[in-house]
């Protein structure tokens, strides 16, 4: 046999036990982390006041009715700081509409950036320091709130002596490239920042999703807060890497149904996110690089071979017993593959019948992992919410107009 066919049924071999092992996970309760739901109940009670944290910038379409599920918490002690975060459009007069209906409602204005922060680090940094709550939690405009979603959160933190707690949201999607690609860019940062890995103090894993970031006031100051990732396009992973190298309890969960948010509502505003999200989530060239490599081989290469074999064996090239074993070893991982993500799509409340797309969805998300490794080569530029930053420093934006 030659070294090249050896080789590359080593290759399927490794993909195959890849996903034969991420099948294990997902259908394991230890491997797939905890899962918090309206269902969740936990020995801990209320933990004092609770500032709710929500940066907007333009977010008038979007802000009133995120403040809506805010104020509607079955969590007794409750205040909400909303930080207008240069906005050019209405989101502070939707806000003091808000706070004029509800007393527990504040509104603080950023006209211009202090200079060596980054946009959300510095609205976020803005709210922690007006707040007065033991514990702070940071939520996204254009997120949506059930009304046990703080009860949950806070109880679960406590309960399990957490110091940070963040959650991955279920994702509201609507029409082919939302439901087709959103999942498997998803589950990109599932398969590198796992649940079960991030909530094991032995483990280095670190992640937070800055839509739902729950952490006592007390943790927060400790690791230096958003000061300390003030020139962070991903400011949230960020925080979540100090606070659990400084040796403090992070973790992560499923939040079932505590919140709902669209991320992104058309291919373009995907790209220029999910850019950004793989630059700041993998930073540096090389793990960039190492990244696209990996979601290449275990993604999208199973397909290939499926293909190749199945075209080779049908136009009488090759064949034997080693042709065989390529296609049924290729065949073998696309199924545990799709056993797989059927699991993670309905887990995010996705349609499963999308994954026919699936190798179309990890073409797209190459594109975008292409991306975030030309900005991190330095190529490019990251501008987001109106805000353009390079090399750690604000290009233009800073200002509201």
């Amino acid at each position: 046999m030659l070294a090249l066919e050896v080789a590359i049924l080593v290759v399927l071999g490794a993909m195959l036990g890849v996903w034969v092992s991420r099948v294990a996970t997902v259908y394991s309760e230890k491997g797939r982390g905890p899962v918090l739901s309206r269902e969740s109940h936990f020995e801990a009670g209320p933990q004092g006041l609770v500032s709710v944290i929500v940066p907007a910038k333009d977010e008038e379409a979007n802000i009133g009715a995120a403040l809506e599920t805010i104020l509607a918490q079955d969590y007794p002690d409750l205040e909400v700081i909303v930080v207008d975060d240069r906005s050019s459009d209405g989101t502070a007069e939707a806000v003091r509409r808000a706070a004029a209906r509800d007393g527990r409602v504040r509104l603080l204005e950023v006209k211009e950036l202090a200079p060596g922060w980054f946009g959300k680090p510095h609205a976020m940094h803005t709210g922690a320091r007006a707040a007065r709550g033991e514990w702070l939690l940071f939520v996204d405009a254009d997120c949506r709130q059930a009304a046990h979603s703080v009860r949950v959160g806070v109880e679960f933190c406590a309960s399990e002596g957490g110091e940070m707690l963040s959650l991955w949201p279920v994702l509201e999607m609507h029409g082919f490239w939302e439901n087709a690609v959103q999942p498997v860019a998803g589950s990109v940062l599932v398969g590198w920042f796992r649940p079960g890995w991030v909530n094991d103090p032995k483990k280095r894993a670190a992640f937070a999703n800055g839509q739902y970031i729950l952490i006592r006031r007390a943790t927060y100051e400790a690791v230096g807060g958003y000061e300390a990732v003030r020139t962070k396009v991903v400011e949230d992973i960020a925080l979540a890497r100090r606070v659990k190298r400084s040796g403090h309890r992070l973790l992560n969960a499923v939040g079932q149904d505590l919140f709902t948010t669209r991320m992104y509502d058309s291919l373009r505003a995907m790209t220029k996110g999910w850019t950004r999200i793989f630059y700041g989530a993998f930073e540096g060239t090389g793990r960039i690089l190492g990244v696209a490599g990996l979601t290449f081989l275990f993604a999208l290469a199973p397909f290939v071979s499926l293909a190749g074999s199945a075209a080779a064996g049908l136009a009488g090239v090759g064949g034997g017993w080693w042709l065989w074993t390529v296609f049924g070893m290729a065949l073998a991982t696309v199924v545990g593959l799709f056993v797989t993500m059927r699991r993670l799509y309905i887990a995010g409340s996705g349609n499963p019948w999308y994954l026919v797309f699936y190798p179309l969805a990890v073409g797209v998300v190459l594109v975008f992992e292409a991306g975030a490794l030309v900005r991190a080569l330095g190529f490019g530029a990251v501008t987001w919410r109106g805000t353009t930053y390079k090399g750690g420093r604000v290009i233009s934006g800073g200002r509201r107009t």
